[in-house]
């Protein structure tokens, strides 16, 4: 029982590493849109933004 536990652990950290490094490595392109809300929604808003 000790040595199945011991090779999933390390396999499972030897896949999160693997997935870490490649996202790491990686670049990501990508525009995000975020509409303007609308002024009935001011009120529910915790930031004071009075420019």
């Amino acid at each position: 029982m000790n040595t199945l536990k011991n090779s999933l652990s390390k396999m499972v950290k030897h896949t999160a590493e693997a997935a870490l490094k490649r996202d790491a490595n990686s670049t990501t392109c990508f525009a995000v849109y975020q509409p303007k809300a609308p002024q009935s929604l001011k009120k529910f808003s915790k930031v004071n933004n009075d420019k």
